[in-house]
């Protein structure tokens, strides 16, 4: 009995993914939760793994090509499941899913077990996920479970609409159904002038998100000549330059600049060491800079926080969230370490390694890419002494670390040599002015010039 497995929505309004490669082929024996495939969505690559036990009949895609949500991914002989199970468990090479020990019933919506798709339909339909009894197994909620739960916003489901998230939530708020609407973006993609044109509260919206919509453009061709070669645009490469475009477009970006005496801090961190290689840490620089940082935004709040242009609201995150970019083969992956504000130098140094790991690695979940509030990008290690980063949007700011170096400086009318770093805030001057944004770094350098604030 042949099986047809779909691809299931893996996040975030998810409306297509691209296959970056199979773990399977025609012909093997797969257990249930194997992985199959890995897959490209806005995030990440992400394993799918295999619902049932059986044997590949069919693979529907080949690397590279892009299959849409709830369209045939994999076809599965799933006659005499028992037996395959037994023979595919001792040559599968992993299990996509550790499974708990044991069941307990969760604290918070963090700690429920439910796939990235389920949370997203939560998410959509605005329920507590953490308050939902899930039926599958060790507890985890299935997307049966979200049936019985009163929803609350839009009454139509946009949430597999070939749109951003941003033009979801501006349709729900407007009363715009999706699916009745062609859009006039690159691919059929929904653009916000296509929304506000059919809306019914059109007239009425504000003239501020009015005159925020997205422009169209024509698709570039180039010319080539003999000896040119070519790379394919996809896979994380295509998705950076998607998120880049989009927040240049949306964000009103000005980079505020400064330097910063790091000469406390080295000497800090060198006194620190011992204690550091006894909890089996390694304590860079970047763990005082994310401590100066949070604590700059319980003073200047603004910088942690998102424009809610749908209903014309800066939303201001309680949650720091404190997104670092990691350069990796695949290209550059922001995770983010959560609730960083409660969290030492300890704590923060494993946090970052850790996660630092798992994306040069390949490894690294959906959920720790998600709910960033604010984001470092360290280009220091590389060279260079300025930059202009380019906003994580929808976050307010981005802070870029350069390169540390002793250098000349005037202390008390002598010339003397001190670790100096500049550092560049880039920030979306539709929430924050130049004069905060000056005062905020201000204060980051002066805790990491006062470094014993930190500890």
């Amino acid at each position: 009995m042949n099986y047809e497995f779909k691809l299931p929505d893996i996040g975030e309004g998810l409306v297509e993914g691209e296959i970056v490669k199979w773990f399977v082929k025609v012909g093997d024996a797969v257990a249930e939760h194997q992985p199959l495939a890995a897959v490209l969505t806005d995030k990440a690559e992400v394993e799918i793994p295999s619902p049932k036990a059986g044997k590949i009949v069919k693979l529907h895609g080949k690397p590279g090509e892009k299959i849409k949500v709830h369209a045939p991914l994999v076809s599965i002989d799933i006659a005499g499941g028992a037996a395959v199970q037994a023979k595919a468990e001792k040559t599968s090479r992993a299990i996509v899913q550790e499974r708990p020990a044991a069941a307990r019933p969760p604290q918070t919506a963090n700690e429920v077990l439910a796939t990235p798709m389920v949370r997203q339909m939560a998410k959509d339909k605005k329920i507590d996920i953490g308050q939902v009894q899930g039926s599958g197994p060790q507890g985890r909620v299935l997307a049966s479970d979200l049936s019985s739960v009163k929803a609350g916003g839009s009454a139509f489901d946009n949430s597999g609409a070939n749109a951003t998230s941003a033009v979801k939530a501006l349709a729900s708020a407007l009363g715009v159904n999706l699916s009745r609407i062609a859009g006039s973006g690159p691919g059929g993609r929904i653009s916000e002038t296509d929304v506000r044109a059919v809306a019914p509260s059109a007239r009425t919206a504000s003239p501020a998100l009015t005159s925020a919509s997205t422009s169209s453009y024509a698709l570039v061709s180039v010319a080539r000549q003999t000896g040119d070669t070519t790379v394919p645009f996809t896979g994380i490469r295509r998705k950076i330059a998607e998120k880049m475009q989009q927040s240049r477009r949306t964000v009103a970006h000005v980079t505020h600049m400064d330097e910063c005496d790091m000469t406390a801090v080295l000497a800090l961190r060198e006194k620190l060491k011992p204690q550091a290689a006894k909890k089996g840490v390694k304590l860079t620089f970047l763990p005082f800079i994310i401590r100066a940082l949070v604590k700059a935004l319980s003073e200047f709040p603004m910088f942690n926080s998102s424009l809610d242009e749908a209903a014309g609201e800066i939303v201001v995150k309680s949650r720091k969230n404190i997104g670092v970019a990691v350069a990796a083969p695949q290209g550059l992956v922001v995770p983010n370490i959560k609730s960083a504000q409660d969290k030492d130098l300890w704590a923060l140094a494993a946090e970052v390694a850790a996660l630092a790991g798992k994306v040069r690695a390949n490894t690294i979940d959906v959920p720790s890419l998600q709910d960033g509030t604010f984001t470092i990008t360290n280009i220091g290690p590389i060279g260079g002494l300025f930059a202009t980063p380019i906003v994580n949007h929808p976050e307010a700011a981005i802070l870029g670390l350069m390169k540390l170096a002793q250098r000349p400086v005037v202390r008390e009318g002598k010339i003397v040599a001190r670790d100096m770093m500049n550092l560049a805030l880039s920030f979306d001057h539709r929430l924050v002015d130049g004069a905060d944004a000056a005062s905020f770094l201000n204060t980051i350098i002066k805790h990491l010039e006062n470094p014993q604030t930190l500890l």
